[in-house]
């Protein structure tokens, strides 16, 4: 059976007091003669005096020792207040205070793991809210907002780490986020919406506010998706549709108009009649190139383009591409000039998509190049890749167009874009051709001033 410290503290005192009751009982109860009982009395004395030493002296010690283990029990406690969960050494001693020591070391081992358990979790879910692209954040019953990962203030281009803790109104500048979070707070239904944000550059996003019930207080989660790709392929999408329309409509009014002019009497006028056959001739063309341009494109979009790689001249490329068109430009009061600097190496591509390329920029630049410009067609090597460049001093392309100048349809100057028979598909088949070839093209303009159009394609290994 185990004896408890205290229990062992007890009988210890209650022995020696027992003792020295007997000694003086016995002293007192024996007939022996004053000298006799006085010398007795004074050897109990000593004796009891020497006990309570011995007592104080082991009571003392005793109190040391469960003062040590107390305050070791009180450091594990501080130890685990601060984090420091390291398991607390089991004492030799079989007593309550063990036990307690035990208890307070399997609950803190305890707590220890639900901490750690807590701490994953919440690293976890901050990984991911972090990583995410979508805009989240959570704001409080107060409109205070409490949490939002980096791609909701990169959305709202607010400053990093510095929304946490504010109000909404004073972190967002959209009041329809803020609408939207305050019909959901007082615990009411989810709600959606469109935003669009940003000054120079626009974008759109799709807003979802969700509440969140708690016991204690109510919340919200605020979400926000970039659909603004999604709304540029609409936009793209409605262009096209209607400028196909358009292109098609134009050509096919005249060649039927055309048409019933001569059924309606007009073969039999000799001197019209060839006109307006050539005229319905010149419209069909028209068509066709169309036609071909945009089953062209789709098969490039589609990935159905089948290129046949191999090393191409640069030289060759560009004096082919030149010659071809020095006729039109001669003919316009242009000049070309061609400027290649010695040992370019030869890139690998498709030589023909290649030159559709390179001949659709020169083409361009001699559409809308003013009587008595120039052309510039030059070439350089980087190491990696070769940049081809077709510099004119034409009209130049606004700054708002810059970005859209490479889209399906999408003309300066439409009118003149017509009149000379373009089909407003060749930069964009350009694109794609460059694209699929790896390299990147882009321009440079200013109003007034000529463009610079440059595509890169990689030199053959």
């Amino acid at each position: 059976m185990r004896v408890s410290l205290f229990w062992r503290l007890g009988l210890t005192y209650l022995a020696l007091a027992l003792a020295v009751f007997a000694g003086i009982y016995w002293s007192s109860a024996a007939g022996v003669s004053s000298d006799a009982a006085a010398a007795v009395r004074h050897s109990l004395w000593l004796a009891a005096a020497s006990i309570f030493v011995i007592t104080a002296v082991v009571s003392f010690t005793f109190s040391l020792l469960f003062s040590s283990r107390i305050n070791r029990v009180k450091r594990f406690a501080q130890r685990a207040a601060a984090g420091d969960f390291t398991p607390l050494q089991r004492a030799a001693a079989g007593d309550e205070l063990a036990d307690l020591a035990d208890a307070v070391g399997g609950m803190v081992a305890q707590l220890g793991q639900t901490i750690h358990t807590l701490t994953d979790e919440r690293n976890r879910s901050a990984a991911i809210l972090g990583s995410m692209v979508e805009g989240v954040a959570v704001v409080g019953g107060d409109e205070r907002i409490l949490y939002c990962n980096q791609a909701f203030e990169q959305i709202l281009e607010l400053p990093q780490g510095s929304s946490q803790g504010k109000k909404l109104v004073e972190g967002l500048r959209q009041a329809d986020l803020v609408t939207a979070v305050r019909q959901v707070l007082p615990g009411g239904d989810e709600v959606t919406g469109e935003v669009e944000v940003g000054t120079v550059r626009r974008r759109s996003f799709s807003v979802t506010a969700a509440p969140v019930r708690a016991a204690e207080a109510s919340s919200a989660v605020l979400v926000l998706h970039d659909i603004t790709e999604l709304r540029r392929l609409e936009r793209v999408r409605r262009d096209f549709v209607a400028n196909v329309s358009h292109e098609f409509k134009t050509p096919l009014t005249a060649i039927q108009g055309f048409a019933e002019t001569l059924l309606g009497g007009a073969l039999d006028d000799k001197a019209n009649r060839k006109r307006f056959v050539e005229i319905i001739r010149e419209h069909a063309r028209r068509l066709a190139r169309l036609t071909d341009d945009l089953l062209k494109l789709s098969r490039i979009e589609a990935g159905r383009l089948d290129l046949e790689s191999r090393p191409v001249s640069v030289a060759g490329l560009v004096n082919g591409c030149v010659e071809t068109a020095r006729l039109k430009a001669e003919s316009r009061g242009l000049r070309i000039v061609v400027e290649l600097p010695e040992g370019l190496p030869p890139v690998r591509g498709d030589a023909v998509q290649l030159d559709e390329v390179l001949q659709n920029l020169i083409d361009n630049a001699l559409q809308y190049t003013p009587s008595g410009g120039r052309i510039d067609v030059t070439a350089c090597s980087n190491g990696h890749e070769v940049i081809f460049t077709v510099a004119d001093t034409g009209i130049g392309i606004p700054e708002s167009d810059l970005e859209r100048i490479f889209e399906r349809f999408y003309r300066v100057d439409a009118a003149r874009s017509r009149e000379a028979g373009g089909t407003g598909l060749g930069l964009s088949i350009a694109r794609h051709i460059v694209d699929a070839h790896g390299g990147r093209i882009w321009v440079e303009s200013a109003v007034g001033q000529g463009s610079r159009f440059r595509f890169s394609i990689d030199v053959a290994s």
